[in-house]
This record gives C-alpha cells, structure tokens and sequence, in this order.
C-alpha cells in the first residue's frame, strides 16, 4: 500500500523515534501531499523541522495544524517553545497561555509556562494568566515560586484590585478600614496561596502586611474575635513563618503577644481560647516556640498552620536521629558554617521544579551542550550521584527527579538542614535520597566514587576552596562529570561592599540586627545598597544572613576557575548556563 496515509505517517514517526529526520522529513511530505487537510501529518513534520533546526519551515507547518483544526494545542506548545528560543518570550507567553486555554490539563505547558515566566517579566493586563500562577503555586513540583515570584506580584497589581486594597492601609483613618481591607485580601486567592508558599520579594507588601498583622493584633489583644480574620491570618501566618519573622516589632506590640501568650497559658485547661489568638501569635514566632503548643487540639481552621509550624518541626526533630554522621567535624571554619545552619537552615522552602519524567545521563548532558563526546563515555548503568552541601534539600530532590536509574548520595554539615531536605523528600515520594551529615573535607570516609558530583553554592564558604575541591576531585570515577557552582567576583561587588560595611561597624550575626540591618536599608535610599532589595534572599532571616552576614565567603573569577581546574587536573566542559 505504498499511498497509505497511515502507514506512511507511523513509518515516519519510527524514523523520527530512531532519529532518521531526513528519511521522516519525506515520509511526512508524502502524507501531507496525499492528504492536504490531514493535520496529525503537518504536526508530524513540523515536529521534524523543529528538529533539523529549520525553525521558520516549523512555524509554517505548526500554523497549518491550527488553521484546520483551532483546538490542537500540542501545536501551539511547540510554537511557544520556538518563540522561546529565538528569546521572543512575550509571543512564546502567548501561546502557551493559548495552550492551557484550550486544555488545563496538559502539565507539559504549565513546566513551559513556568519557563518563560522566569525570563520575561509581566507588564501588561492579562485577564487568564492570574488562574495559572494559581495553578503553579497550588502544585509542589512544577516550579519553585521564588523564580516566578516578580511576575506573581505583577500579575497581582496587574490583575487583582490589590493595589486598591493596600491603599487603604495607607489612609489616615485606615484602622477603620480594616475589616473592608481583610475581605478585599481574603476573596484575592492568588494573593493568600502566594503567601503560602514563599516569602514575597517586595517591600511594598512587607509594610502592608507589618501594619495590617499589627492592627490585627490590637483587635484580639481588645478581644475583638471577627471571624473574617480567620482566612487571612492562616495565609500571613505562612508568611510569616516561611520569612522567618524577618519583619519589625514595635515594643508595643511585643508586650501584646506576651500578654495574648499569658492567657493562652491561664485558659489552657479551660479550653476558653480563641483560634484567633493561636494564630495571631504565630505570626510573630512558630508555634513550636510555645510550650502550650503541644496540650492543643486544632481545630479545622488552624490544621494547616499546625502542620506546617509545629507537626513538622517534630518530624524533623524524629529524623535528626536517624541520619548517618561520617565524622565529627574538626576544621573551625566548617563547625562556624554548620552552626549558622543549625540555627538557619537555608532555605526554608515549599514547592520545587522537577523534571517531568527522569531520564538517562546521556540525554540530561545532551541538552546542555557542553564540549564532551559523550560517545566515548560509558556511565554505569545504575550511576551514583554526589551532592555536596545539599542544604536544605532543594539541589538533591531536583537532582533524583532528573537521572533514571540514579542513588544520590546527599552530603551536610547541619543536622537541621538534612532533617528538613529528608522530611521534604518524604512529602514529595523522593525515595533515592541518602542523606549524610559530615564535612566535605571528610569525603574519603565514604570511600565511595560518583559518576557525577554536584557542588553549588557550598566551596566559596570553605577557609580553603582549593583543599576542598580536591576532595571532591578525589571522589570521581574515570571519565566521571562534575558541576561547581561559585560566587562571582563581579556579580557580588555591591554585596561584597555591604559585607565590609557590616564587618567594619562590627555587627554582631544576631536576628536583632539583621533586622535593624534590613530596615536601615529600606530606610535610606543610598544607591549603593538599593540593588539588593532586589535579591529574594533580602526577604528571610536566613537569606539575609547567608547573603551579608555568612561566616565565610570567597568570590571568583574566570581566572580563578582555570587556576583552580589545571591545579586540579580537571577539564572544563562549559558553563551550564549561557
């Protein structure tokens, strides 16, 4: 049946599977051409222009598929992902905005979605793009929310009557306003989920919220119980705590927690307390800080705060116990950079991108373009990978949902930090994660080779990047890859300048003054600074302290890097990112 469409068209889809384009790109011609109105054959070879790399034939063949048939949104996909390409990501914006329109379900759109999200920025109405933040920010593997987080705010000033809402806590008469406030906030759904799930990069909230939880607070100090509180109490309570309490008290306002705190304690065994006050309290410090904590039964509405400030602070506590320690760690640098992260592991996080399926190492590195033939390299079939420094769990949790057939061998100084990475692995069905607490430096103890080690953000923190880059070197198998990541000499120049203010005013690393610190700098506007109330990591306690206050920090240059690779023996494949 040599003019059959259907078997032209499967023959030119196992040709594509076996990567035979050219032989495929002629059978889906011929299919085209026996049937001019067949658009699964115009899919088909548009797919194989994408392919060749002949883009604008792609394009032609994509707006062919939806001229005859509007709702095939897999076509409009893979236009958003050419635009993307090209760096056109207002029009990629567009169509994948168009895909999810025509189908909400398809996961594949919202990870493209997300992607273009984190290189364009929002600054025009869009009556559909406010449900897909929500849809984003509602699931806990398609992307983190601090990488959208710009493009949420917009959306929300955009979008949403919010602006309206804050500029009423700016009016004279604004505690009158109060309960108008609160409902306006409550029935804004993409606002209280976006509070849920990370710490909101932007001051003009931070203020907002700071008057608004104070005005809260004077009205159940008052004993003033309003039930439309409730919703929007939960959702700053998260806030609160996922910034780690990173906003200003007044000394007026301490003395009305305290006070809330004593009657919670003398009504504790009447049960005459009001959700209300638990909440109000633990929007200005977690609920496991309070010994009452543990005699209360939540009710329904304080369920999710109970969770997320109080039951997992003890399953993390159960899992400290568990982890398996390599050494006990001597070098004075590493137990200063373990302490900071017992008492601030970083960062405290939600939701996370993951990879939609895993995938052989091959066809990871393949994407990368990296300068490797990775003909000539056999990678074992069961392959082990090292994350050196895992903190609180965000690398390695990315890194297990990337590589098929991997076991990741996850390495920490801080106890706390692992007890958060394990507890986040549970609640995302990560189970090839093993979780080490030890100093890199003690690396050989494992006696142990990895087929990929990954190290960011961690050997800029050590008294010697040099001793402990080797000990990761020593750690590779033959042929094995390694990714680094490394603070950049030129890119932390204004940070650098802060920390040597900091250091030459001689600011002790309390949470007193990193926040005194970060209000200063709110406060007055020197030019010098204002850059960095543009880092996410300037709205937590610990994102604060680990951007100006860390203990230790080196910074690099390309020179450095090449220094640094030959003395090491290692050979430079590229930058992951362009």
């Amino acid at each position: 049946y040599p003019n059959s469409i259907l078997i032209n068209n499967i023959t030119g889809v196992i040709h594509t599977e076996l990567k035979n384009y050219s032989l495929a790109k002629n059978l889906f011609n011929k299919v085209v051409n026996l049937n001019p109105k067949y658009n699964d054959g115009f899919y088909n070879l548009a797919n194989i222009y994408n392919k060749l790399g002949e883009e604008e034939n792609a394009i032609k063949n994509y707006e062919k598929v939806i001229e005859l048939d509007k709702s095939y949104y897999k076509a409009y996909n893979n236009l958003g992902n050419i635009f993307r390409k090209k760096n056109l990501n207002k029009k990629a914006l567009e169509f994948y905005i168009l895909t999810l329109n025509i189908n909400p379900n398809y996961i594949r759109g919202y990870y493209n979605l997300a992607g273009v999200l984190q290189h364009y920025i929002l600054d025009e109405k869009n009556k559909y793009i406010n449900k897909f933040f929500l849809y984003l920010l509602e699931k806990k593997i398609i992307v983190r929310p601090n990488a959208i987080a710009t493009n949420v705010i917009n959306g929300l000033f955009l979008n949403t009557n919010l602006k309206d809402n804050f500029s009423l806590v700016e009016n004279n008469i604004y505690p009158k306003n109060l309960n108008k406030i609160i409902e306006g906030l409550n029935d804004n759904k993409l606002l209280l989920q976006f509070m849920k799930v990370c710490p909101i990069p932007n001051y003009y909230f931070e203020k907002n919220f700071i008057k608004i939880r104070n005005e809260i607070l004077n009205q159940i100090y008052n004993l003033n119980f309003e039930k439309n509180y409730l919703k929007f109490l939960v959702a700053l309570s998260s806030q609160c705590f996922l910034n780690e309490y990173v906003y200003t008290e007044t000394d007026e306002e301490i003395f009305k927690v305290n006070k809330i705190n004593e009657r919670i304690i003398n009504n504790i065994n009447t049960k005459e307390i009001n959700d209300l006050e638990i909440l109000i309290l633990s929007c200005y410090a977690p609920l496991y800080s309070f010994d009452w904590c543990e005699k209360i039964n939540p009710s329904n509405e304080l369920k999710e705060t109970f969770i997320l400030q109080y039951k997992n602070h003890i399953k993390e506590k159960k899992h400290i116990q568990k982890i398996r320690t390599v050494k006990e760690i001597n070098d004075s640098v590493s137990i200063k950079v373990k302490n900071q992260y017992e008492e601030n592991p970083y960062p405290r996080w939600t939701n996370l991108g993951l990879s939609i399926e895993p995938r052989v190492i091959k066809e990871v590195i393949d994407e990368i373009n990296l300068n490797i033939d990775l003909k000539k390299i056999n990678f074992s079939k069961n392959v082990e990978i090292l994350i050196a420094g895992c903190g609180t769990g965000q690398h390695a949790i990315t890194t297990a949902s990337k590589y098929k057939n991997a076991e990741i061998f996850a390495l920490d100084l801080s106890f706390n930090s692992l007890a958060y990475a394990k507890r986040k692995a549970e609640e995302l069905n990560c189970n090839n994660i093993k979780f080490i607490q030890g100093d890199l430096l003690d690396l050989r103890k494992l006696d142990k080779k990895f087929d990929i080690i990954e190290s960011v953000g961690v050997l800029h923190h050590m008294a010697d990047p040099l001793l402990g880059w080797g000990c990761l070197t020593d750690c590779l198998k033959k042929d094995a890859l390694m990714l680094i990541g490394l603070y950049s000499e030129k890119a932390r120049e204004n940070i650098a300048n802060i920390r040597e203010k900091i250091n030459s005013l001689k600011i002790k690393t309390t949470k007193e003054n990193i926040i005194n610190f970060r209000k200063d700098i709110f406060e007055n506007n020197t030019t010098i600074r204002d850059s960095i109330k543009y880092s996410p990591d300037f709205y937590s306690t610990s994102g604060v302290r680990d951007l100006l206050f860390h203990v230790q920090e080196h910074r690099f240059t390309i020179k450095k890097i090449r220094n640094y690779l030959n003395k090491l023996g290692l050979v430079f494949l590229g930058f992951e990112d362009t």
